[in-house]
């Protein structure tokens, strides 16, 4: 067992971050300096499938998807976002992916924190393909990880008595970047938590990596059982560095240091407080990265995420079913409780069990243009629904076929609803007198239903 490591200073008052250790609001390798060097590419080889296509991006950071509705970050990121975006170069699809966040998850919170962590969780309308495992067990130490960011990369060199001892940070360029490192012990964070912590050295050559600015939120993986799980979630590094203890001066640099005997590491602010001297006698004298510790959290964690696991084992009819239970409806695939069809209202967010003043389908003519307006839940397709607009010369349903020449005009979410509303225009049709219809269907059963 590798030995327990304790932060060297304290949590400054009022203040979400640890003085000499910064949050990381990118990637330092130990042998390249090249921009380049595994940004935006998954990692191969050996490390095929460590984690990197769990990764998507929540404002500027990252998040790791855990879930098939639920992905987790940094609580000091903050919140503000309504989308979280997995990247093509993270899943290996053509285009993005935008996925919207549920406001009304928590009881109307929009997240969900872990106590005496800095782990946050979101839920998303709309469901992710794959999600990452959790790593449940206590044995992170000395084990090799896999981690991501999107920061700073590799800046000059910094040299004491004539020796190269590390880099500072470049400018941050957010792009998304991976290396691998290893545990070397565990740290408290007081009411952030226990995290894991790796050191900057050479042991696992051009791919040993340092946390820097932008990397907070990013995925930290562990290969067990043949499944690289998540082990961690990026909080802060050692990051504020100085040759000297005295205030004020401004000789202050942010680096990650392979051995920063002799530098000082603290804060220069107004406090002054807490510079302290870096050798090896108080294992100083490495850069650490800090993660936070899923493992500790595993148990809370999985319950939240379990409901979106099982629903993802259900069909498309099972879960409509269930939502008819919700509002206390058992008819199934035929039934109209309120005078509508219930699945055009599964389809369109709305409320089967009473008059919901929601339209689902309207159509309206002017200036020689004829819009449609559809009301569809974010999760539509993940529920196996699909629709049509249709038209017809006349009502008998054999006769309605798909109409062409749409052209979407309009493209409106509302979150609180979970609903999004699409128009599409075209012009008048030849013909004069012709009846619409959206044709809603339900997977595998085949459950269609109409509003003309």
């Amino acid at each position: 067992m590798q030995p327990t490591k304790q932060l060297s200073i304290a949590l400054l008052a009022g203040i979400t971050f640890l003085s000499g250790v910064c949050q990381l609001p990118g990637i330092v390798f130990f042998e390249t300096g090249d921009p380049s060097y595994h940004r935006e590419t998954a990692p191969s080889g050996l490390y095929e499938g460590a984690g990197w296509r769990y990764q998507g991006e929540y404002k500027e950071f990252l998040g790791t998807v855990i879930s098939p509705r639920h992905f987790i970050t940094a609580i000091h990121l903050g919140k503000g976002s309504e989308t979280f975006v997995r990247r093509s170069w993270f899943t290996g699809e053509e285009v993005d992916r935008v996925y919207f966040i549920n406001p009304n998850f928590n009881e109307g919170n929009g997240s969900l924190d872990i106590p005496g962590t800095d782990l946050r969780i979101f839920e998303v309308f709309s469901e992710f393909p794959e999600y990452a495992r959790l790593y449940t067990t206590s044995d992170e130490a000395g084990r090799e990880v896999v981690m991501m960011g999107r920061g700073r990369s590799r800046g000059e060199e910094v040299r004491r008595l004539g020796q190269g001892r590390g880099w500072t940070w470049a400018p941050e360029d957010q792009r998304a970047r991976w290396g691998r490192n290893t545990v070397d012990g565990f740290s408290d964070a007081g009411v952030r938590g226990p995290m894991l912590v790796t050191d900057f050295d050479d042991i696992l050559g051009r791919d040993e990596c340092q946390a820097t600015f932008g990397d907070s939120g990013g995925g930290v993986f562990i290969l067990k059982g043949g499944d690289w799980k998540l082990a961690g979630i990026l909080f802060g590094a050692d990051s504020n560095y100085d040759t000297n203890a005295i205030c004020g001066d401004g000789s202050e640099f942010l680096a990650s240091l392979f051995d920063g005997s002799g530098f000082y590491i603290g804060r220069d602010d107004s406090s002054c407080e807490d510079w302290t001297l870096v050798s090896a006698a108080n294992d100083l004298d490495e850069s650490r990265s800090f993660a936070s510790r899923i493992s500790s959290s595993a148990p809370i964690i999985q319950e939240v995420i379990q409901s979106a696991i099982d629903d993802r084992a259900k069909t498309p009819a099972e879960r409509f079913n269930e939502w008819l239970s919700e509002f206390g409806i058992g008819g199934g695939k035929g039934s109209e409780s309120d005078g509508r069809p219930d699945l055009l209202e599964y389809f369109s967010g709305l409320n089967p069990g009473m008059d919901d003043p929601g339209i689902p389908f309207l159509v309206e003519g002017s200036g020689g243009k004829l819009r449609f307006r559809i009301r569809i839940r974010l999760d539509a397709p993940d529920r196996g629904l699909s629709w049509e607009i249709q038209e017809s010369p006349g009502l008998r349903s054999k006769e309605f076929q798909r109409v062409s020449g749409l052209r979407k005009v309009a493209q409106i979410h509302s979150l609180a609803e979970g609903v999004e509303i699409l128009e599409y225009e075209m012009n008048y049709p030849a013909r004069g007198l012709m009846f619409y219809r959206l044709k809603v269907t339900l997977e595998q059963e085949r459950v269609a239903r109409r509003v003309e």
